[in-house]
């Protein structure tokens, strides 16, 4: 493709180097900047020869401001130490006066190709999330009526938690919600203090391991690529590449039969007790009560992906699509599988949609999982 460039200038030894070692751009010759914004719709480069007779920044600013609409790039020639100022006004770049010709093409081509970036325009469209009123609505009167109905309910597990171990009877955990938002996640408490620290050493016995893939051999892959070092000395790139791999594969963790759970914490888990201090998250505008399930914010940095993103655009709910879909027996759910319906609630999430995904939750509730 050629393009189109006109020379502001008078120095004709420089635009004759110009038209004779560029196949890529065809210049134009001319004294007179007006030339140049009549033929804003069909030129590509303007290539302005700085001169010390008139005031360069001000004419510079001012056909700027007549291209911006244009794409035009502008280059300057000059021997002066105002490349700072012409920067600043505007210009994509400045070059000294015995400038090699396809340095001016190798630069143009970049700049012409990445021109909305450098200018800071944003061409990609930022899609964020709004929740609708009806959906506000509904939250607070479904989530203030539950409270008010279940607050003797409350203190009495409140007794029964602080009676088989100590600690506190709630438990906030850091989670991410709608838009990537950090809040803080209730629950009564479940497990054993300090229970997240055993997380890593439990790892291989997580649900959503992917135990295929896990029980191949990889000696061939893990001899492959340069040689790293790490924490514990010198490996193999291809055995740390595989390393990510299977974290990322693996980025929801849950253990059958966990012994970090309580008697009392296993009961309320199995009939979903324990989710039920998140009707405040839904009263404080955390949370909604149907949506995608927010995540912990290690599950959350393995899933902020292109492919993956957009289940944050979507409320996040005390239940939700995936919940309903497959639970107890032998329905394990895969991550992927979990994914796929977060991404498939967040496009297509409506009122009868989530008072369907209600009416589905209490038998799925009741339903055996030991997880």
């Amino acid at each position: 493709m050629e393009y189109k460039g006109i020379y502001i200038g008078s120095n004709i030894d420089l635009f004759n180097k110009l038209t004779k070692e560029n196949n890529l751009i065809s210049f134009i010759l001319t004294s007179q900047t007006m030339d140049v914004v009549e033929k804003a719709d069909e030129i590509d480069l303007v290539i302005y020869e700085e001169s010390d007779k008139i005031n360069d920044l001000l004419i510079i600013q001012n056909l700027k401001e007549s291209l911006t609409k244009n794409k035009v790039v502008i280059f300057v020639i000059s021997n002066s130490a105002n490349v700072i100022d012409y920067i600043n006004s505007g210009v994509h770049d400045v070059f000294d006066i015995n400038v090699n010709s396809q340095n001016i093409t190798t630069r143009f081509e970049f700049v012409k190709n990445h021109i909305d970036t450098l200018e800071g325009k944003k061409t990609d469209i930022l899609h964020t999330f709004k929740l609708p009123i009806w959906k506000r609505t509904f939250d607070i009167l479904f989530s203030g009526t539950v409270l008010l109905v279940l607050l003797p309910f409350f203190i009495i597990i409140a007794i029964l938690i602080r009676l088989e171990s100590k600690g506190k009877v709630y438990y906030a955990s850091p989670r991410v919600g709608t838009g990537y938002q950090i809040f803080g996640f209730l629950k009564f408490r479940s497990m054993y203090t300090d229970s997240d620290k055993k997380v890593d050493s439990m790892m291989k016995n997580n649900q959503y391991t992917n135990t295929a893939t896990d029980s191949r051999e990889f000696d061939d892959l893990h001899d492959s690529g340069p040689v790293l070092i790490d924490d514990d000395g010198f490996v193999r790139e291809g055995k740390i590449k595989h390393q990510k791999a299977l974290k990322r594969e693996n980025a929801f963790f849950k253990v059958a039969n966990d012994p970090r759970i309580t008697k009392v914490g296993r009961l309320l888990r199995n009939t979903s007790i324990d989710e039920l201090p998140q009707f405040i998250n839904v009263l404080k505008g955390d949370m909604s009560i149907v949506g995608n399930r927010p995540l912990p914010l290690y599950e959350a940095e393995l899933i902020t992906t292109d492919q993956w993103a957009k289940r944050f655009l979507a409320p996040s709910g005390i239940t939700g699509l995936w919940q309903v879909t497959k639970r107890g027996g032998a329905n394990v759910m895969s991550a992927d599988e979990r994914k796929q319906l977060d991404i498939e609630y967040a496009e297509n999430f409506s009122f009868w949609y989530d008072i369907k995904i209600l009416l589905k939750t209490i038998p799925a509730m009741l339903q055996h999982e030991n997880v």
